[in-house]
Parts: C-alpha cells; structure tokens; sequence
C-alpha cells in the first residue's frame, strides 16, 4: 500500500552482529500494526481475472519486509517475480532509544544513497544528511518536528546550498500513519495522501492527489480484508478501483519467530 514518505516513518534498527537492546517502548511492528513475533513480512499482488478469481502475480513486485528480534525494521524491499531486487531500504543503525540513525537506499542490490540522521538534546530528530554513493551531499533535512510516538510529523528538505526543496507533513492516528502533503519551494501543495482506517487500524481507502501546472489528479484505492491469522493479522487483501472494480488481491505471508 502506499505511502507518501518512507524517510522516518517507521523507527528503524541498528543490524550489527550481536543483538542491540533499546530503550524505547514502541518498535516498528507496533508501528506497522502487526501482532506477534513477526521476522518477515512478503506483500504479493495478483492479477484478477475474467472470472472475479485470483489470476497470475504480478511482475513486479514483492513488497518484502524483515524485523529483528526486538521488533525492529531491518530491511525493507521489493523483490521482482524473477527473486531479483528493485529498490529497497536497508536500516543499519539505530540510537539507543530505538530512533533511527542511518538508512541506506539500493537500487538493483546496490546502495545509491545514505541518509544519516542525529537526535537533539531532548532525545527527539535532529537534522540529516542524505549523500550519494560515493560520499557527496545530496540533501539535508531540518526544522523536524515529531508526536508523541516520536514520529515525524513535519520537516524540511534542501539542497546542499541550503535552498529549500520541499515542506513534508505527515499524519497520523496514535501510531498509524494516515497520510499527508507535500509542498515545493514555493509552497505550493504539489502532493498529498489522505488513509481511511478501519477499527483494527488497517487502510480501508487511500486517496492520492497529484498537483501539476495542469488540473490536480485524485486516484482513489479501496481494501477490503477477507483472511486473517490466528495472532489477527491479514493475509488476504482486496484493492478495489474508485468505481469499485476489483483490481488486484495481495495475499500476505508472514513468518513468526520460533518461541
């Protein structure tokens, strides 16, 4: 399902060979509405076909997910139907209260950029820095603000002259992410997400809103649950189209740790 920022969203973990033991209460299955000892999560989407049944998976892609045993987000990825790698993020460190401190991001299984964050004196985000490959400055983030779940709800992109980019808002309902905006250097709304949620705080509509020199385009995505497992998470989605044509199924396969 989408979502209009990855940068944050979700605390990320550090993914050093011994296991890291942090201090906050909240880690990313919280955070990402999953109940038990989750250590992958693969979102796989299939055609539907001339009948209403579930046809063939799509070419691209697996949304995959992998959590360490703390709860926290190691990697995230999309897998293409051939088992090879798109873009993807790799969370390789975190502070110590479980904030996230370094991301890289890989396309094609190579790392492309890195985004180095700091927290301030308060224990909150600080500004960050995304550089290239090969070490040069690509853009920095600052005036971030957090709730009180420690998630980004507003902040601001540059370049490396320090000339303002972009203005991100995120939104949220107690930990879920329910979508936002984004503005460009001139504050003109260029973007937003608005996420309908369910009692179990799981997405029932998406509603994305592109914002070009010509008239803005809304694209409306509906999701009706249909499987679930025994911890009461889901496994079977529908995604139905603003006229209420089924689209595509996403089946969710998830694999809990060993107790």
């Amino acid at each position: 399902m989408n979502k209009l920022l990855s940068l944050f969203m979700s605390a990320s973990i550090f993914s050093a060979c011994s296991e890291k033991v942090y201090t906050s209460t909240h880690n990313d299955l919280f955070f990402d509405n999953l109940k038990g000892q989750v250590e992958k999560v693969e979102e796989i989407s299939f055609r539907i076909d001339s009948t209403g049944k579930t046809g063939a998976q799509d070419s691209c892609c697996i949304n995959s997910f992998t959590y360490d045993k703390q709860g926290y987000r190691i990697k995230q990825v999309y897998i293409d139907i051939k088992g090879l790698e798109k873009n993807g993020q790799l969370y390789t460190q975190r502070f110590s209260n479980g904030m996230v401190k370094e991301i890289k991001f890989t396309e094609n299984a190579k790392v492309l950029s890195t985004l180095s964050g700091t927290i301030n004196n308060k224990g909150k985000y600080g500004n960050s820095q995304i550089h290239d490959s090969l070490g040069k400055l690509v853009s920095f983030f600052a005036d971030v603000n957090v709730n009180e779940y420690g998630k980004i709800i507003s902040m601001k992109s540059f370049k490396p002259d320090s000339t303002l980019q972009q203005t991100i808002v995120n939104k949220y309902d107690k930990q879920i992410w329910v979508g936002g905006f984004v503005k460009d250097s001139s504050g003109k709304e260029i973007f937003s997400t608005a996420v309908k949620l369910n009692e179990k705080k799981d997405p029932t509509e998406v509603r994305q809103t592109f914002r070009t020199n010509s008239k803005p385009i809304t694209t409306i995505t509906r999701y009706a649950y249909s499987l679930n497992d025994e911890h009461g998470n889901w496994i079977q989605c529908s995604e139905f189209d603003e006229k209420g044509k089924e689209s595509k199924r996403v089946k969710r396969r998830i694999i809990y740790r060993e107790k």
